[in-house]
């Protein structure tokens, strides 16, 4: 009788994208050294900040990605979870089946890192949308519990890790991964706004919902989305059971 060549799946660990940056990559084994231990498959909750629609080009790149291209369609998203910044990636896709995804969005994705030279990224294997915010809460907590109950590992020093920063894919922009010194104060600026906003209503016994708070702030619905997404993996606001935003 044959024997079957059993393929063993990487679990997918649930952690923050700063980890990822904080860890250390193996060019050779294809994985990252964590604290959580090697890591190949994550899963994190972030917003959307930009999404995109690109034609594959014949001589693309293949950033750490082995399987072979049959569509000429790839979807990139601009992730954020307020510890860091990542794109994740899907490709022979149909982009219809992912219209519903847009800015502003908070999602959930399942997938597979890699990193070419110094760029990291996420091949989506399964993506929804978030619309419980409990859920994010939740997610944060396992987290933290993990840390906090000393669920860690050291990080090993590589002699294969790439630390030059200007050999990035021609293939990616890497200015429309980072906010400039200005923006980033503004958004700060805007946040904390948000947020003295919905302490002033809360000490008065009530909080503020979605709308009225965006009358206040006077920003687009998507904008105030990203930045009560920020307050609320920051554990410095919630969503009440009666739909309004409240300070811890």
């Amino acid at each position: 009788m044959n024997e079957i060549k059993r393929f063993k799946r990487n679990p997918a660990v649930q952690c923050w994208i700063k980890h990822l940056f904080e860890g250390q990559y193996d060019e050779n084994e294809k994985f990252f050294y964590t604290i959580f231990g090697h890591v190949k498959r994550i899963r994190i909750i972030a917003t959307i900040i930009e999404k995109r629609e690109n034609l594959i080009e014949a001589n693309e790149v293949d950033m750490g990605i082995e399987e072979k291209i049959d569509s000429n369609i790839r979807l990139d998203f601009d992730l954020d979870d307020s510890t860091g910044m990542i794109r994740a990636i899907i490709r022979n896709v149909n982009p219809d089946k992912f219209k519903t995804f847009n800015k502003g969005d908070i999602v959930e994705i399942t997938g597979r890192v890699s990193k070419f030279k110094d760029f990291i990224s996420l091949w989506i294997e399964i993506v929804r949308k978030v619309e419980e915010p409990n859920l994010i809460l939740l997610r944060n907590a396992e987290i933290i519990n993990k840390i906090t109950h000393g669920e860690i590992q050291e990080i090993p020093e590589l002699s294969n890790v790439n630390n030059n920063i200007d050999e990035f894919s021609d293939e990616i922009d890497v200015t429309t991964l980072f906010e400039s010194e200005n923006d980033s104060g503004k958004h700060d600026t805007i946040k904390e706004k948000i947020y003295l906003i919905v302490e002033e209503y809360s000490a008065r016994g009530n909080g503020i919902n979605f709308e009225k708070l965006r009358q206040e702030v006077g920003i687009p619905d998507n904008d105030l989305k990203i930045y009560l997404n920020d307050l609320i993996l920051e554990s410095r606001i919630y969503e009440s059971d009666n739909d309004n935003f409240e300070a811890f």
